[in-house]
């Protein structure tokens, strides 16, 4: 079994908290992390089988009862949210740790009939699909080692082509190794459940053709810039339904939204974020891309690349929360794929995203945010791109092979 970087957090957050929240995508392995514990004393629920959601229901408080040292996990909690208030009433009575996981495939925070989140008496863990490290067997590294500038002199080749191909796999454990006709029928089957059926566990929408078309807008237009007033144009919604639509996509992980980068937050204000599909594999697969010509096409090699390497990133800073991640982008169209702060020193580091070579023209916005906008902070700028050797281009500026992200 593909060992996960969460495990060691999760089992951390279970010593030293009541209970922890096991968010994540559905299929991206959460039942199967919350299993390898290997708990000594745990009751297993899962909300998928019908007879045990109406058991819960029917009465919440006998439901979530457990014996002294016990650890309750309940699967897809989000079926039946009415359990929060009983597990509410139990942690406010009883301050042992470790008595409940709770895992679930949707953000309790949209969940309708939510009234408390339990945010502060729970733990937070979100599971990702696979990253290439984990693939690889490798710790979670690369933003430690990019910060200190401590980067291999040679990586295992990984040309444009092989980039492409991971990207298309995408890090979902069930599509790994499907042929890409194979992640197609998956990925549609995976998508029309969320979109038609595990969407009502969060909101009631009854636009389901709309939401469709959400979407597969925003695959289309991931790592990339759209205004909301465009969107809300092209379908024929109005604003208000639109932001309700990817407040629901947002809570179901098929996207995460990446803030601006500014110096204050008054700066900050006007400043729009990026949105990002949370999985490249179902984007080449759920808008039928062939390998072959997106390989051709720098435009839909691009942004895959890119939303590959920022669900690499993101499944790294997560795991400690001691880095966050932003993008510059400002009216000059100066733009900065990913801005990675480190929280404590605020030290930066600027991420370029190439899917091919880089030259020395990729580095002209770092090195003028450097000049710029970085101020006293210790700044490192690289582009990440395919090739196998790591090279200067100046003090502290380096072209460094995308395989990095999982060595």
């Amino acid at each position: 079994m593909i060992a996960r970087w969460q495990a060691q957090k999760l089992r951390h957050l279970l010593e030293l908290r009541r209970g922890v929240n096991l968010t994540g995508a559905r299929q991206v392995g959460k039942s199967t992390l919350a299993k390898s514990l290997d708990l000594p004393n745990t009751t297993l629920w899962t909300l998928d089988y019908a007879m045990v959601r109406q058991a819960a229901i029917s009465d919440p408080t006998s439901f979530v009862k457990h014996e002294a040292g016990q650890t309750v996990i309940i699967d897809e909690i989000q079926k039946v949210p009415e359990l929060l208030d009983a597990i509410k009433i139990v942690v406010d009575s009883d301050n042992s740790k470790g008595q409940y996981l709770l895992a679930g495939s949707a953000n309790l925070r949209f969940a309708k009939r939510v009234r408390d989140s339990l945010a502060g008496r729970l733990g937070l863990v979100r599971l990702r699909p696979f990253s290439l490290g984990e693939l690889n067997g490798n710790p979670p590294r690369f933003l430690d080692v990019a910060f200190a500038r401590a980067f291999q002199n040679g990586y295992a080749p990984m040309d444009k082509r092989d980039v492409i191909r991971i990207a298309f796999t995408g890090g979902y454990p069930e599509m790994q190794g499907f042929a890409q006709p194979d992640r197609i029928d998956w990925s549609q089957t995976y998508t029309n459940e969320l979109l038609t059926k595990d969407i009502q566990d969060v909101t009631e929408i009854r636009k389901l053709d709309k939401l469709q078309s959400v979407a597969t807008w925003i695959f289309a237009h991931t790592a990339q810039f759209f205004t909301m007033d465009e969107l809300a144009a092209k379908i024929s919604i109005s604003k208000d339904t639109l932001h309700n639509f990817f407040d629901a996509l947002k809570a179901m992980y098929l996207y995460d939204s990446i803030p601006a980068w500014a110096k204050n937050d008054y700066a900050l204000v006007g400043k729009r974020p990026k949105f990002v599909a949370a999985d490249s594999g179902l984007v080449a697969a759920c808008l039928l891309w062939n390998e072959d010509e997106v390989y051709l096409d720098e435009s839909k090699n691009g942004k895959l690349v890119e939303t590959w390497v920022y669900n690499q990133l993101a499944a790294i800073a997560e795991i400690d929360l001691a880095y966050s991640i932003s993008h510059y982008r400002d009216s000059k169209k100066r733009e900065i794929d990913f801005l990675i702060e480190r929280i404590g020193d605020g030290a930066l580091l600027g991420i370029e995203v190439k899917s091919g070579t880089a030259t020395k023209d990729d580095f002209k916005h770092l090195k003028w945010f450097a000049a710029n906008l970085a101020g006293k902070r210790p700044f490192t700028g690289i582009v990440l791109y395919s090739g196998e050797h790591t090279l200067h281009f100046g003090e502290g500026f380096y072209a460094v092979p995308l395989a990095a992200l999982g060595a």
